[in-house]
């Protein structure tokens, strides 16, 4: 259907593609991977026409349909959601099958798109190219704005439709899912594999071990080599079999190993501490024309909580976010910051923010006039901007290039609390492990928003679900809290074998029917029930992290002794590996001492609670 054939591309000094070829194949699913700024976005504008590449070409059958979602869409006004989706060219019917699955509702149908958030505006695109039913069906990042239902369906669409698909995403479980083959764009090149995203990192990760093999190989015949050459240059009788050594050389096209950046780490700068209270929200409103997003919200965060908000798209996660940060005001209620709390906030599209001619160090520095360019240098770095790299002007950098630019400014000036929207996205899985592990280590407050369920699991310490306006909690990680809606969606089925259509409709969207109002004592009976699973559970986690305090003192104890060894002083090097390991152990301390207090302090809130029930 579709052959790149080598195809070089690059913007001033910075290259792209180099001689890259790879066959489109009818009826294949194929996952476009690789680092941010490789030239993904770059490489599907070509196949599109919108740009063009310096050498080779990309032959397409004729009369091919391809359609596009790009990461940022074009406005659309004036039209319905309906009528931007099928456009008078499809069946009107289809068209709200679509709608429904990609989460539209009837009464959606009709409203104006200009009135929707980015994401439902991603969504009337998506289901405007999946009517049209391309031959190729190029996606730019399509889960970015989906939640885990509308995903599902998509997924299903996407496997049962047998169309030809080109799919840029960082979400790997989607790639697993529904790739059939990736192609790798790395070193310039693009590298084809037969498989899902698992089935390509096995097989990448055996290539590049075979490659470091081969490149171990030549570089020692590369010296013995030489050594051959360095011995005889000057001898009259082996002048000729030194000059076809020194010509063997010279063709020798050397196999180069490409950086690995998951190896790269930083960590938040250490802030003052906040106190224990971080925000509180009392009888909080807030409301679009005449859209309620919540009625009379309460919602507070204490210091060293890392909150998710999860939720349907809509729901109003965002406006919560808003409202935190102070860049929101509530239409009625009241917004309490706590002692010494300084944040950062991270909006869905803070990279659009950006001055496109300033460089990447020009962009950090911007936030403050004090910082040191050492300082910047060392920043842009850890995420993964290196050398050149950092005077390149924004506007020449991808989107995930830019969104590790915004993220990269919030750690000029340290903060105690990160209000995040959406981090992970448009960024490749290097820069999310990157993120990821300083999240993980940040000793401060963290409420964020993702569709990621690996970062998801791996930050979160306390998930609030948001939906029809309410905020309900569960402390515990995510997977406690997938475990916890399995079980309450379990006994909603249980409950509702036989009540009537319209009833179990009822319970299954969580809207009460008409009843008698519930008597005071089994409210309280569950509120117990409920209280004395948090405290045990509770008293589990402060246990475990007496019990990791505790052990990491005896370690440092004993590293006390062991550096306190004179023999150890003759031994430099591995002085220096021993102590820098122990401060790494005494930043763990105190992390580990943060997380405790603050357990401890839920653990006594939820005992409190109990006395009083």
């Amino acid at each position: 259907m579709l052959q790149i054939e080598g195809v070089s591309k690059q913007f001033s000094t910075r290259v792209l593609l180099t001689d890259a070829s790879a066959h489109l194949r009818q009826g294949s699913r194929v996952g476009l991977v690789g680092p941010n700024g490789a030239g993904k976005t770059t490489l599907m504008r070509m196949i599109l026409g919108e740009d063009s590449p310096d050498k080779g070409r990309i032959r397409k059958r004729p009369h091919l349909r391809v359609g596009y979602l790009a990461q940022e869409l074009e406005t659309l006004t004036g039209k319905t959601v309906l009528d931007a989706a099928h456009r008078g060219q499809y069946p009107e019917h289809e068209a709200k099958r679509i709608l429904s699955g990609l989460g539209f509702g009837e009464a959606d149908f009709s409203r104006p798109v200009e009135a929707l958030s980015g994401g439902y505006r991603m969504r009337v695109a998506l289901a405007h190219l999946l009517l049209a039913n391309p031959d190729v069906l190029m996606l730019d990042e399509p889960t970015n704005h989906l939640d885990k239902p509308t995903q599902r369906w998509f997924e299903q669409f996407l496997l049962n439709s047998g169309m030809t698909l080109l799919v840029i995403s960082h979400d790997t479980a989607f790639l697993d899912r529904i790739a059939t083959h990736v192609w790798d764009l790395r070193d310039h090149v693009i590298q084809e594999y037969r498989g899902n995203y698992t089935r390509f990192l096995e097989q990448r990760a055996a290539r590049d071990e075979q490659l470091e093999a081969a490149a171990n190989r030549q570089s020692k015949e590369i010296a013995r080599v030489q050594k051959f050459v360095d011995r005889f240059r000057y001898q009259a009788n082996k002048a000729s079999q030194v000059q076809s050594r020194i010509k063997q050389l010279e063709k020798v096209k050397r196999i180069e190993l490409g950086r690995d950046a998951k190896r790269v780490r930083f960590k938040f700068p250490l802030p003052p501490a906040s106190g224990r209270h971080v925000f509180d929200l009392r009888g909080v409103a807030k409301s679009y024309g005449t859209t309620v997003v919540y009625g009379a919200l309460d919602f507070s965060v204490e210091r060293g909580q890392r909150v998710a908000l999860v939720g349907e798209n809509g729901a109003g996660k965002s406006t919560l976010l808003k409202m935190l940060a102070g860049v929101l005001p509530p239409d009625k209620g009241t917004r309490t910051v706590g002692h010494g709390v300084t944040l950062h906030y991270f909006a869905q599209h803070q990279a659009e923010t950006l001055n496109p001619e300033h460089t990447i160090l020009e962009s950090l520095s911007e936030v403050s006039t004090q910082a040191e360019t050492n300082f910047l240098r060392g920043l842009a770095g850890a995420f993964l901007f290196s050398g050149p790299d950092q005077k390149k002007p924004i506007k020449a950098l991808s989107g995930g290039e830019r969104n590790r630019v915004a993220l990269a400014r919030m750690l000029v000036e340290p903060a105690n609390t990160l209000l995040l929207d959406e981090p992970t996205n448009h960024l490749d899985p290097a820069s999310v492990d990157v993120l990821t592990d300083a999240m993980t280590d940040f000793p401060g407050t963290i409420v964020f928003i993702s569709h990621d369920p690996t970062f998801l699991s791996r930050i979160a310490t306390r998930v609030v679900e948001i939906e029809e306006g309410k905020a309900r909690d569960y402390y515990g990680d995510y997977e406690y809290y997938l475990w916890k809606r399995a079980q309450e969606l379990e006994s909603i089925k249980e409950s509702t074998a036989d009540l009537s259509p319209t009833q179990k409709q009822a319970k299954a969207s969580n809207k009460a029917l008409p009843s008698p109002p519930p008597v005071a004592e089994k409210s309280k009976s569950g509120e117990r029930r409920e209280l004395s699973k948090s405290q045990a559970r509770l008293e589990k986690q402060v246990a475990r992290a007496e019990a990791e305090v505790a052990e990491l003192e005896v370690r440092l104890k004993s590293r006390e002794q062991e550096l306190a060894d004179p023999a150890l002083y003759k031994e430099f090097a591995r002085w220096n590996d021993l102590h820098q390991e122990q401060d790494r152990w005494k930043k763990d301390l105190e992390r580990l001492t943060a997380k405790w207090s603050s357990l401890t302090d839920e653990l006594e809130d939820v005992k409190k609670k109990l006395a009083v029930v």
